[in-house]
């Protein structure tokens, strides 16, 4: 079984049981979730996809959830990725549990982008402190890429993980 841990926190594989949609407001989850409305419908939606993963952070010393990221798989050859999600309890951890995520996809040399709409500040703030940079802007969203060495180069990395 997957899993992802530094001891502290680890990511393990959505399930159905696992509440994630329903953290959220419909307009918050909509930021990072476009066409979904309900837990039921994510769950249906990753059951049949062979392209997007989804996975779930919890703290190691009690197993409770705090955060999620979902993967979507960009090229057919499965070499670049982007990768979205929001936590919804204690955000150290969750930068700590992105950080441990990000790593993981780049250490399997997988290009690792993201993307969000230009009003959602806060992702924005959260993808560019870890060391995204941005490489496309539209009218209404902003694209940006990591690899490793902006990534071990950030604030965050070296707070963490040094």
């Amino acid at each position: 079984m997957f899993s992802i841990s530094n001891g502290t926190i680890k990511w393990v594989p959505y399930s159905r049981e696992e509440v994630v949609c329903g953290r959220y407001s419909l307009d918050d989850w909509h930021k990072a979730v476009h066409d979904i409305d309900s837990d039921d419908q994510w769950a249906n939606f990753l059951e049949k996809s062979d392209f997007v993963k989804c996975y779930i952070l919890k703290l190691c010393k009690n197993d409770k959830s705090i955060a999620f990221v979902y993967t979507m798989q960009e090229d057919l050859k499965g070499t670049t990725f982007s990768i979205h999600g929001g936590g919804w309890e204690n955000p150290l951890m969750y930068y700590r549990g992105y950080i441990l995520m990000l790593q993981h996809l780049l250490d399997q040399g997988i290009k690792v982008r993201t993307y969000c709409s230009l009003s959602n500040i806060a992702a924005i703030r959260f993808d560019r402190s870890v060391g995204f940079v941005p490489y496309k802007y539209t009218d209404k969203e902003v694209f940006m890429w990591i690899n490793t060495k902006r990534l071990k180069s950030s604030k965050l990395y070296k707070y963490f993980y040094h």
